[in-house]
């Protein structure tokens, strides 16, 4: 079997179309015979190569419009067939590729696919002399194991069931490594300008990374503010949290800077009340592949799984807000004032809230590029906030001494007048001179922090 991998190249165009003469009885072509759209019901829908594919060509299929109403059941099917369509009239054509093109036909390997395939979804099909394959959300998988190689093959694409139109594609460009990632944009990833909520103004930010604390195919870069996911066979435990717990009325900024569409889904968004140092030797503790079973612990989770449409393009700003009246979590595109804001949960309004993703989807790159904490806790509540906050009695056992900035040096500053110590000398000077004095824990302002000499 082959490695699981595409290819970047110089094509600018497809390398296969969809043969302009047999083709299902409901299929219309279009661009050129690059697309295939099945304009009625669900099946009838069969198509094919314009020509043989060679031995490990790869066949790059987009899906580009769905059934929204899902009245349908069944999906896309596909695979390779060594009956010519030259040979085949249209009205011989079955309803659908399974259990065979036709009557007569043994030579034929097809498969249905899942039924929840999604828009802008990419799909890559291939064969070669131990099978036929087929790559999907990063993982390659069988289509047949027995095939004949000695005469020519031409794809089958059955579009049926929720799939309605489909394009022949070129391989995507991917994001792998740092290297590529930065090769990306004609500037760092994390100064990118702001192209949608251009009402922020960086002054009133508070600083935000993501923590140095996250799953091992993931890296961090541009000071823990650019998140990418390396290419990797198998991803295990892809967490990525941001480094500060949202309150009430507090808003976030990410930015999506590479997607990979050869996955069907984003991704899975999250909501936490544990500090994320408290995993820095754990992370083996949470879930490897499903971040469901989170809800078990005795900690606080909150998962939306579907949090972003398939409207998902790189560039997309987002907005992650925290309603500081109804608790909701809501979660708005490019400044969209169209459309309603996404709910993505509800959450206590008592407490603060890290989130994470679990990048085992679409998503491959981002970077938080603005946090808003207008929500200042005044210095006399301080010590009753603190006691029902379940985040800071969570974690404090573990890592009270540490810096809560880069979680590595030891704190040595204490602030005045909220008394926490909570910054390393290095990172104090840095916080001021990237935002106001407001302590990070307690969201008290404070006046001045003094460097105290800790054993």
């Amino acid at each position: 079997m082959a490695q699981v991998a595409t290819t970047n190249n110089d094509l600018t165009t497809p390398s296969f179309c969809f043969h302009n003469a047999t083709f299902g009885q409901n299929i219309r072509l279009e661009n050129n015979a690059s697309k295939a759209v099945r304009h009625t019901s669900f099946d009838h829908g069969i198509t094919f190569s314009d020509k043989p594919v060679n031995i490990n060509e790869r066949i790059h299929l987009r899906i580009v419009e769905v059934d929204e109403t899902r009245q349908w059941c069944g999906s896309l099917a596909i695979g390779f067939t060594q009956v010519d369509p030259n040979t085949i009239r249209q009205e011989d054509l079955p309803k659908s590729a399974l259990p065979s093109l036709s009557t007569t036909n043994k030579y034929s390997y097809v498969k249905r696919l899942y039924e929840t395939l999604t828009k802008q979804l990419c799909i890559i099909f291939y064969y070669n002399p131990d099978g036929a394959y087929f790559i999907l959300d990063g993982k390659e998988q069988d289509i047949s194991r027995n095939i004949d190689i000695k005469k020519p093959l031409w794809a089958v694409i059955d579009i049926y069931g929720n799939v309605k139109a489909i394009t022949f594609t070129i391989p995507p460009k991917t994001t792998d490594d740092g290297k590529s990632l930065f090769a990306k944009y004609p500037q760092k990833p994390d100064k990118l300008p702001i192209r949608y909520f251009t009402q922020l103004r960086s002054e009133n930010f508070q600083p935000v990374t993501f923590s140095n604390v996250h799953g091992p195919e993931l890296e961090l870069y541009c000071e823990y503010k650019v998140a990418l996911r390396k290419r990797v066979q198998k991803l295990v435990r892809p967490y990525l949290f941001i480094n500060f717990p949202l309150a009430p009325g507090d808003e976030l900024y990410i930015r999506i800077l590479s997607i990979d569409p050869n996955y069907r889904t984003p991704g899975i968004f999250g909501f936490t009340n544990v500090r994320p140092s408290k995993f820095a030797d754990k992370l083996e503790t949470l879930p490897a592949i499903d971040p469901a079973a989170l809800v078990d612990r005795k900690e606080y989770w909150l998962l939306r799984e579907e949090p972003f449409d398939d409207t998902l393009s790189e560039l997309d700003e987002y907005r992650i807000l925290f309603d500081r009246t109804s608790g909701e979590i809501l979660l708005c595109r490019n400044n969209d004032t169209v459309s309603q804001p996404r709910i993505l949960t509800f959450a206590d309004l008592n407490e603060t809230f890290y989130p994470f993703l679990f990048l085992n989807g679409r998503i491959t790159a981002l970077s938080v590029f603005g946090l808003i904490a207008p929500n200042v806790r005044l210095t006399e509540t301080n010590h009753n906030i603190n006691s029902n906050n379940r985040t800071d009695n969570e974690v404090d056992d573990d890592d009270s001494d540490r810096c809560t900035i880069c979680y590595d040096a030891k704190a040595t500053c204490v602030l005045i007048p909220c008394g926490h110590m909570i910054f390393c000398t290095k990172c104090k000077v840095d916080y001021e001179i990237r935002s106001t004095k407001t302590c990070p824990k307690c969201r008290a302002t404070y006046e001045q922090a003094i460097e105290v000499e800790v054993d």
